[in-house]
């Protein structure tokens, strides 16, 4: 049934003033356009320095959808440099859904290339929670799409670098610390990285610390065996934030607000590039890609079961989702 929804959402007429027509906004310029192979419906990719712009529906009528995000926080991949062609891709994100929208070129390699209308190609791709939804193939002669400058000179202007291993943009305003944040530990001939105990807070709340300490933040609620020990723990809420007790101290916290900070300046909504900038490495047992990173807390002594962990978890959007930190000892 989602599924319906989704296509529904595609083709329908959904957050959107009824009579907008197809094309590009007023004041924006297209980054790449086309017609979709046996539709009658066509998409725009539009921006301009702000913000970027997805329009999809019938030839010359009324939109179906339109999404917009701002060039800031627009995942925008650009072209790897390499292979026989030159395409690039925007990505838009609506709830569950994600609208994928490429444009692109075959490189000219020959005098008799050159001679000859590069052929052209482009697609939207649609996923619904990461899997695949639909595919739509763009009529070859309708593509719009020219490379250089357009989105990717914006987003460099905009004080951002391209990282081609997380596939994610990067802000300059976040930089690397002189030592890394994630450290290397050597334990019985084997290497892994761990966080300082000191990272183990959130917006000043720390792994531990006492309940009186938390007394200015409110009064927390007992929950009755929550994980199925047969014990009850005190949950203190708070917005965008939970806190969980147990024989008064802090044992677990989870956040998904950008509010609530690590001292090494992680939190909610950056990019997995800006999370592996500010660690200073991608945590052993993971990739540049990976949807989740978990670390555990250093120890002198290594032990199957770490005092404390802390996972991030990324949405689909490549930006960090939550944060939480868990204490394997209750």
């Amino acid at each position: 049934m989602k599924m319906n929804v989704g296509v529904y959402l595609l083709f329908a007429g959904a957050f959107l003033t009824a009579q907008a027509q197809a094309g590009c906004p007023q004041g924006q310029e297209a980054f790449t356009s086309c017609q979709i192979e046996g539709r009658n419906t066509e998409v725009f990719v539009c921006f301009d320095a702000q913000v970027a712009t997805y329009r999809y529906g019938p030839i010359g009528g009324a939109v179906g959808l339109q999404l917009t995000e701002t060039i800031e926080r627009v995942d925008f991949e650009p072209w790897s440099g390499s292979g026989v062609s030159i395409f690039e891709s925007v990505t838009f994100y609506n709830g569950d859904y994600a609208y994928n929208i490429g444009g692109g070129f075959d490189r000219p390699f020959s005098e008799e290339d050159m001679q000859q209308e590069p052929r052209r190609f482009g697609w939207v791709e649609v996923t619904e929670s990461g899997e695949h939804a639909l595919s739509l193939e763009c009529i070859p002669e309708t593509v719009s799409y020219g490379f250089g400058g357009g989105i990717h000179d914006i987003k460099l202007a905009a004080g951002q670098s391209w990282d081609s291993f997380s596939f994610t943009w990067v802000s300059d305003d976040i930089q690397p610390t002189p030592t890394s944040v994630l450290q290397e530990i050597s334990y019985e001939s084997v290497i892994e990285y761990c966080l300082p105990v000191s990272e183990f807070s959130l917006g000043g709340v720390h792994m531990g610390d006492s309940l009186s300490a938390l007394g200015k933040l409110g009064s927390p609620e007992t929950i009755e065996d929550p994980d199925g020990r047969g014990e009850a723990i005190d949950r203190l809420y708070l917005v965008g934030m939970h806190i969980d007790i147990f024989q008064d101290a802090v044992f677990a916290m989870s956040t998904t607000s950008p509010s609530w900070e690590m001292p090494s300046g992680l939190r909610v909504g950056i990019t997995r590039g800006e999370v592996i900038r500010l660690l200073g490495r991608v945590p052993n047992g993971y990739t540049a890609t990976s949807q989740s990173f978990t670390a555990h807390v250093c120890s002198n002594n290594p032990v199957s079961d770490p005092e404390w962990t802390m996972v991030i978890d990324f949405g689909q959007d490549k930006r960090v989702d939550r944060i939480y930190f868990v204490s394997q000892s209750h």
